[in-house]
């Protein structure tokens, strides 16, 4: 096993364990039965992904040190993001540097060898990272998933010279004479573009689920984007492999890195003439759900450079992009005005998360001891969508930890052990064990919303 995946094992198990025991201390007897064969059974062998649990691949693997023009850009980059910079006691002490236009001045700086990452997730193992760690492996490794090797990564170097990966699937048959669809994952934070193959069912489907509309042309183009290693702003210790959605250049071209990076994978994949030009969905976990809301609302009706455009997204336990970093930064990292859109998108969160279904649950996630960061509650964000966004085609779609879709918050038993397992498990019914899966509706709204 993977020593990132024995270290997310320890650390996700450890943290559920504790909380579940002073939970069920407390807890009615029917609390123990909910929590029993959910978490306590359960947790080991769940901490597959996420901003509170790594997937494999994670940087863990690999402190490398990107180039010597990579740390130097960044170098500059941490400057004009975050001021005067120092180190106390093993944390980063940044002064983060915000407005209402873009949120942070400048993007998130890269993990270097000259300015290292000191505030890592806590499921990494790790002290510091100073660099940007292993390419994925663009193939399964998890046990009980479908066998799949799209190996090696394909790579692109950014204009700050960090070496950015993918993993890529073309379905058969595609042809500038029938072009398919493309479907872009983005993992959550501190995980890999490995985890479409070994968290996700989504690769067993690349090859024949039609996303045409015709029934024609089975099979969808699968991207799935490496982040990057970079300083994080919030107030839970998160440095690490991340999307940055807190500096939100939405213009064309973008001076952020990883719009600008998925811009580049776009356009390259579209000039091969393969791809379905009105067809162009994103997909994201967690950071990644941040990012993609993000990133359609921008490119929805803002072309990328090449000019292509996003039909649609489905973001999986994500909420509001731009609001602020974390409870204390000042001046605030929030967005006034939000940008408006109205680009498709079919919001998907469990009934009890730990980037909360509704204000009533974030409050009592709060109480348990829980910091959640600014704008990590659906349910405002989905009215903020419709009053601030201006966009009237929103869809929601809540799961509970059991894998049923359900109509409503959990506010009987979700407690903080619960939220966090239920956020590292993808609604394919597999990590919940329910056999429910939900990709199919995910894909099904991408296919029934391409641009006209």
């Amino acid at each position: 096993m993977p020593r990132a995946r024995l270290g997310v094992l320890f650390f996700v198990s450890t943290v559920a364990a504790s909380l579940v025991g002073a939970a069920c201390s407390s807890e009615s007897p029917s609390a123990q039965d909910v929590l029993g064969d959910t978490v306590a059974a359960d947790v080991a062998g769940d901490a597959a992904h996420g901003d509170l649990a790594a997937p494999d691949g994670g940087p863990a693997r690999d402190g490398a040190p990107v180039n010597d023009a990579a740390a130097a850009s960044d170098a500059t980059v941490a400057s004009d993001a975050t001021g005067e910079a120092t180190s106390e006691g093993g944390t980063d002490a940044f002064s983060w540097q915000c407005g209402p236009a873009r949120g942070l001045a400048a993007p998130l700086p890269a993990c270097t060898a000259s300015a290292p990452c000191t505030r890592p997730g806590k499921e990494l193992g790790v002290t510091r990272i100073d660099g940007q760690g292993a390419a994925p492996l663009c193939k399964t490794s998890a046990a009980g998933r479908g066998v799949f090797d799209d190996s090696p990564p394909r790579t692109r170097v950014d204009s700050r010279g960090i070496t950015r990966h993918v993993c890529l699937f073309e379905p058969p048959g595609a042809s500038a004479a029938a072009p398919r669809a493309l479907v872009i994952f983005l993992h959550g934070g501190n995980g890999s573009a490995d985890n479409a193959y070994d968290n996700t069912s989504l690769r067993a489907k690349a090859a024949s689920f039609d996303l045409s509309g015709t029934g024609q042309r089975p099979g969808f183009f699968l991207l799935s984007i490496h982040g990057r290693n970079v300083h994080y702003p919030t107030h839970n210790p998160r440095d690490g492999r991340h999307h940055d959605f807190y500096y939100r250049d939405l213009a064309s071209p973008s001076s952020n890195p990883d719009v600008e990076n998925v811009d580049a994978w776009i356009d390259q994949l579209v000039a091969s003439g393969k791809v379905d030009r009105k067809r162009i969905y994103l997909t994201g976990w967690s950071n990644g759900g941040f990012f993609s809301q993000m990133y359609a609302i921008a490119r929805h009706n803002t072309a990328t450079p090449g000019g292509s455009r996003v039909a649609a997204a489905v973001p999986f336990t994500a909420a509001d992009p731009f609001n602020n970093t974390s409870p204390t930064q000042t001046p605030s990292c929030k967005l006034a005005p939000y940008p408006q859109s109205t680009v498709p998108l079919l919001v998907v969160s469990r009934s009890c998360d730990i980037v909360a279904c509704d204000a009533q649950q974030a409050a009592a996630l709060t109480k348990q001891g829980a910091v959640l960061e600014p704008g990590h509650v659906v349910g405002p964000w989905i009215a903020d969508l419709a009053s601030q966004v201006k966009n009237p085609n929103v869809e929601r779609l809540i799961v509970s930890g059991k894998g049923a879709a359900v109509q409503s918050c959990d506010h009987l038993f979700c407690i903080e052990a619960l939220a966090l397992l239920n956020h590292v498990r993808w609604p394919d019914g597999v990590a919940d064990k329910s056999g429910t899966d939900h990709e199919p509706r995910m894909l099904g709204f991408m296919r029934d919303h391409p641009l006209p």
